[in-house]
């Protein structure tokens, strides 16, 4: 009988064993370095970010921003659906990476833990996306402090049709200066607490001039009352987010003399 019960107890801690393997998660929150695309290393820094409070997914593909939704399959752990994976369009010299990476994201359903991170596999179980775990670079408001140049609004080009359009941040007075396209622009900014990468624009106030510039300032303003943060990229411009995660502004640093009002 004590041989019974100690056969009996040993299949009990194996069955548990074996239970608790097939059915740990693999925690895939926060973001990740593309190291290898169906294992060929890339170049150009592309990573990968999971929001899984929001079950959002954004990052850079090598040149351009990426974002889109995921749902992770609760049924069948290791199971992940992507939705509309979309990047923005600028372009670069080296695109190849990136094409690279979008194509395998569209392939992607699966994930699993590999011996360095994360792997993204397809349908089938094969490895398309392998994954380290990137450390986030350090966010501060002081990042945006300065005058730049509006270049893009909703992702479009801005044509300079009458003042060059701008914005220009004082930090230390939580105050912003600039000029929509036509008319002088000034107002505030404010930060969530305990979110350094926040920023939401306050009540603006403008000169009332009418000019060539009109339009491009209403774009300008629509959009800067969309912005909810902001997003320092690796070849400096500055980008301002949606609640989306979308762009809707870009920034680039103004490094000459001030800008014209």
């Amino acid at each position: 009988m004590k041989k019974n019960f100690i056969s009996a107890a040993a299949f009990a801690a194996v069955l548990l064993s074996s239970c608790g393997t097939t059915t740990k998660s693999v925690d895939i929150t926060g973001e990740w370095n593309v190291v290898s695309v169906e294992g060929k290393q890339v170049t150009g820094n592309p990573y990968i970010g999971f929001d899984t409070e929001n079950g959002r997914l954004y990052g850079n593909a090598g040149c351009n921003r990426i974002m889109g939704g995921f749902e992770i399959d609760s049924v069948n752990p290791g199971h992940i659906g992507l939705t509309n994976v979309a990047s923005t369009r600028m372009m670069c010299p080296d695109m190849e990476t990136e094409q690279k990476v979008l194509e395998a994201l569209n392939e992607v359903t699966g994930f699993k833990s590999s011996a360095t991170g994360v792997e993204l596999t397809d349908k089938d179980g094969k490895v398309l996306i392998s994954l380290e775990k990137r450390e986030a670079p350090a966010v501060s408001v002081n990042d945006i402090n300065g005058e730049w140049k509006i270049s893009k609004v909703e992702g479009a080009a801005v044509e300079v049709a009458d003042k060059t359009p701008f914005l220009s941040f004082n930090v230390a007075e939580n105050a912003v200066h600039g000029n929509g396209g036509c008319n002088i622009i000034n107002g505030s900014f404010s930060q969530e607490e305990g979110n350094p990468s926040s920023l939401k624009f306050g009540h603006m106030i403008s000169t009332m001039m009418a000019g060539p510039g009109m339009e491009t300032e209403r774009k300008v303003l629509t959009a800067m009352n969309k912005v909810a943060s902001f997003v320092v990229n690796e070849d400096g411009t500055l980008s301002l987010m949606d609640a989306e995660n979308n762009e809707v502004l870009l920034l680039v640093k103004n490094a000459g003399e001030a800008l014209s009002e």
